[in-house]
């Protein structure tokens, strides 16, 4: 289709660590720690609501916990370009509805509680994972949106993600 992006084939494996950690990100670090670890320079922006850092050629955009005393809070990865995020052997990023239901059913079958925004997108609050789906073309792809730190235990329907 015309309108539709190809999915990049070159992405980077990060694998996520619960509430603690994505790829080389460790919640809680501060701005200039996530952009040393990344080996990347960038400054933290805001749009009034979020004080976020976008990594444009990475795929992923960062979220601090608030301007004072910025600190990790939740990793989005693009649907497109963003790095392959893997909870045990399971990909997160870039995925057809389809293919991660079964791994949402045995996730919820193994205790993890499976909660549905307002907007019907899957959660599991105790392992900070949001999977939000972004259109490309006529498909909609994962999105993943992984969180640690104080903004676990928020109201996700409140968070200040972009």
């Amino acid at each position: 289709m015309w309108f539709e992006k190809p999915l990049s084939q070159d992405r980077q494996d990060w694998q996520l660590s619960p509430l603690l950690s994505v790829g080389p990100l460790e919640f809680g670090m501060g701005p200039g720690e996530v952009a040393s670890v990344l080996g990347l320079t960038a400054g933290l922006q805001s749009n009034g609501a979020a004080v976020f850092t976008p990594f444009w050629n990475l795929g992923i955009t960062t979220f601090y916990s608030d301007r004072t005393d910025p600190r990790l809070a939740a990793v989005v990865v693009d649907h497109l370009r963003g790095p392959q995020v893997s909870f045990g052997d399971e990909a997160l990023t870039g995925r057809l509805p389809s293919e991660l239901d079964p791994w949402i059913d045995r996730m919820a079958d193994l205790g993890h509680e499976l909660l549905f925004t307002s907007n019907g997108q899957p959660s599991f609050r105790d392992l900070g994972i949001l999977l939000q789906l972004r259109p490309n073309g006529d498909r909609s792809y994962s999105r993943p949106v992984l969180l640690g730190g104080q903004w676990a235990d928020r109201d996700w329907e409140a968070l200040p993600i972009i």
